[in-house]
């Protein structure tokens, strides 16, 4: 196979230059889709007026008329122009006709992983790294670097609701740390509360229940492109029941509403439960239904192959081809302040990412060790020799791994670990071997059970 030239200077100018028209089209068209929703909202408005006005005058002049009365007259005649055909709202009022919706392409803060007007949802345990890659994600975006995968990178503002974490000690220095543009990060905790009874103006806690407006015009006033919420739980509002379909899709649906609306990237990040779910997309703490209002779903889960690792995938992806899950580690600089190092792409199945380690017996450890430290695939006689397992209960220990997407047999019977780099050759990579009767056709493995170490049988 003849290798693939680098692109030439001139291609990657073009591709540059292609890249920087599509922003241009992108910041027009998000300007253009902000002023007909103004324009929407001030007709809508006016009509407001113009029913209340005609109330007033529908009453003689000098008659006392209570306000709940005023407003039961509003209503009532709201709904008739709002349902009479020659109304003040037109024919058309209700609904949109297909043609006149605009066509427009799926576009990408991350291609694959992140997408402009909807909301991702990052889902991982406490301490895996999620909440630093939201904020390296961040760091790229500020700048208009390249993504960690090298893909073409936007530059914008940030907006970031992070509660939990402090400013001073844990969101600047973490964010500095990978070269952030601290002039293109606003922080939004908090919002301003009104009590019309002992005229106190103060601060109180972001909630998306109620300061869904808030993040809206911290959005167009300063032309956000990407929200970072972390995390979701510390903000969903105190009347809300995060285990309540109901409850969770009257918050999540008005904010996917507000992320169409602003064409802005809306990143969530949500802890997972204590479950033990087959089907991981049950395994986000809170209700289904937050999954359900993402349109992609990412997930950070420690490498089963290495306990220092951490594996990025995608587990839902409405929108496109999924894209290659990554491996990073957590480093420290010479300030001790952690960042993410990119270790790049890795093979392992999704289903595997939340099977905790200490669940593999001591046998399958030794396996995965085995192979990991190799230079390349082993076959089971080998395997044997690296772990001192009898040859018999070996190869039914090895079948029931990669049954369970452990291990990954390659060509004439050898096998290896997932992320293993004999697996960047992808014809070697077998699901099975029909050549191999010796090791796949045996029937003496029905009867291997008995030499099979007590963890396995």
């Amino acid at each position: 196979m003849e290798n693939k030239e680098d692109p030439t200077p001139s291609n990657k100018q073009e591709e540059s230059t292609q890249q920087i028209s599509n922003m241009e089209n992108f910041i027009l068209n998000k300007n253009n889709n902000l002023r007909r929703k103004a324009n929407q909202a001030s007709s809508r408005n006016q009509l407001g007026q113009k029913v209340a006005y005609l109330v007033e005058r529908s009453y003689p002049e000098g008659m006392i008329v209570s306000e709940r009365e005023m407003e039961r007259q509003r209503k009532k005649l709201f709904d008739t122009m709002k349902y009479t055909v020659r109304g003040v709202l037109g024919n058309d009022s209700i609904g949109v006709k297909l043609t006149e919706v605009e066509t427009q392409p799926i576009e990408w803060l991350w291609r694959g992983r992140i997408p402009f007007g909807k909301i991702t949802l990052l889902d991982g345990d406490p301490g895996v790294g999620k909440s630093l890659l939201a904020l390296t994600i961040a760091a790229c975006v500020s700048t208009g670097r390249p993504m960690p995968d090298s893909t073409f990178g936007w530059q914008g503002v940030v907006i970031l609701i992070t509660p939990e974490d402090s400013p001073e000690d844990t969101i600047k220095p973490r964010m500095e740390a990978v070269g952030c543009d601290p002039s293109q990060v606003h922080l939004l905790n908090t919002a301003i509360s009104y009590d019309a009874k002992t005229l106190d103006v103060s601060e109180r806690p972001f909630s998306l229940s109620q300061d869904l407006k808030d993040l809206e015009m911290a959005i167009i006033r300063n032309n956000a492109i990407l929200v970072v919420i972390d995390p979701l739980m510390a903000v969903l509002g105190r009347n809300i029941d995060s285990s309540r379909d109901q409850n969770v899709r009257e918050v999540l649906t008005p904010l996917a509403q507000l992320a169409e609306r602003t064409n802005c990237a809306i990143l969530i990040i949500r802890h997972l439960n204590k479950g033990n779910s087959a089907n991981i997309l049950y395994r986000g703490s809170g209700s289904i239904g937050i999954i359900a209002a993402a349109r992609i779903g990412l997930l950070v889960a420690r490498d089963p192959g290495d306990e220092q690792k951490r594996v990025f995938a995608t587990i839902k992806n409405n929108l496109s081809k999924t894209a290659a899950n990554l491996t990073f580690q957590i480093a420290e600089n010479e300030h001790g302040v952690p960042y993410i190092q990119w270790l790049g792409e890795n093979h392992h199945p999704t289903s595997t990412l939340l099977r905790p380690g200490t669940n593999l017996s001591f046998e399958r450890q030794e396996i995965l060790q085995a192979l990991k430290d190799a230079s390349g695939p082993l076959d089971t006689k080998e395997i044997s020799e690296h772990t001192g397992l009898k040859y018999a209960s070996l190869r039914l220990i090895l079948s029931r791994m990669q049954d369970a997407g452990e291990i990954v047999r390659l060509y004439r019977g050898k096998y290896t670990s997932p992320n293993h780099p004999s697996m960047t050759d992808k014809s070697m990579v077998m699901n099975g071997d029909t050549n191999e009767t010796n090791d796949t056709s045996d029937t003496s493995d029905t009867n291997s059970t008995n030499d099979l170490p007590s963890s396995e049988k």
